[in-house]
C-alpha cells in the first residue's frame, strides 16, 4: 500500500466515524459557505461575468453534501450539473441535472443522471475531496478524473469542499492541481 491510500484510508475512515449529528451541523456550514460564495462570484471574480453552470456532486462515502442549496442556486438561474467518467483515464463529462430528475448508478456506484445528452461544461466545479492541504491540493479517491478535467479545462475554477478535520500533510504530485479554495465548515 503506498503512503497516499494510506492516508485515504484513514482521512475516510474519519469521516464515517463522524456522528450523524456533527455531519449534520458541518453540512449546513459548507452548503451556506458554497452558497454564499456563488452569491459573492461576480464580486470576486470581476473579469467573468455572472456565475451559470456549477459542476456538482452526488455525495458518496460520506462526502460533505450540498443538496440543501440546490434549489437555490437554481433560483439564482444557476445550472447544475452531475459528473460522469466515461472511461477510465478520461476526463470527466457534465451533464445538466435538476433536483428530482431521474438517476441511475454508474459502474463505480455513483449516481447519475438517467438523460446523458445533456452536456454542459461548467465554469465552476465543487469538487469533494478526501483530504486537501494547506496549498490547496487536494486527495480525491485515487482514479484521477478530477485532475484530468481541469488539465483539459484549466478556465474551469476548482473549489475543493471538505470537512474542515480532513486538513492534512498531504504529499502532492506533479499532476496534481490546486483547487482555487477549499470550502470547508467552521469547527
Amino acid at each position: 500500500m503506498t503512503a497516499k491510500s494510506i492516508q485515504r484510508n484513514t482521512l475516510l475512515a474519519q469521516r464515517r466515524a463522524l456522528s450523524q449529528e456533527q455531519r449534520k451541523k458541518w453540512n449546513e456550514q459548507i452548503a451556506q459557505k458554497t452558497l454564499q460564495w456563488c452569491s459573492d462570484f461576480p464580486n470576486n471574480f470581476p473579469n467573468k461575468h455572472r456565475l451559470t453552470c456549477v459542476g456538482i456532486y452526488n455525495p458518496i462515502q460520506a462526502e460533505p453534501d450540498l443538496h440543501a442549496i440546490y434549489p437555490a442556486l437554481i433560483a439564482m438561474n444557476i445550472i447544475l450539473a452531475l459528473p460522469i467518467a466515461p472511461k477510465k483515464d478520461h476526463p470527466l463529462v457534465f451533464v445538466a441535472w435538476k433536483p428530482g430528475e431521474a438517476l441511475m448508478k454508474d459502474r463505480y456506484g455513483v449516481l447519475i443522471p438517467t438523460n446523458t445528452k445533456a452536456i454542459v461544461r461548467p465554469e465552476v466545479l465543487f469538487i469533494p475531496c478526501v483530504g486537501y492541504n494547506q496549498r490547496g491540493f487536494r486527495l480525491g479517491y485515487g482514479g484521477g478524473f478530477y485532475d484530468r478535467t481541469l488539465a483539459t479545462h484549466p478556465e474551469t475554477l476548482a473549489v475543493g469542499i471538505a470537512f474542515k478535520n480532513c486538513l492534512c500533510d498531504l504529499i502532492e504530485s506533479e499532476h496534481d492541481i490546486a483547487m482555487k479554495c477549499i470550502i470547508t465548515n467552521d469547527e
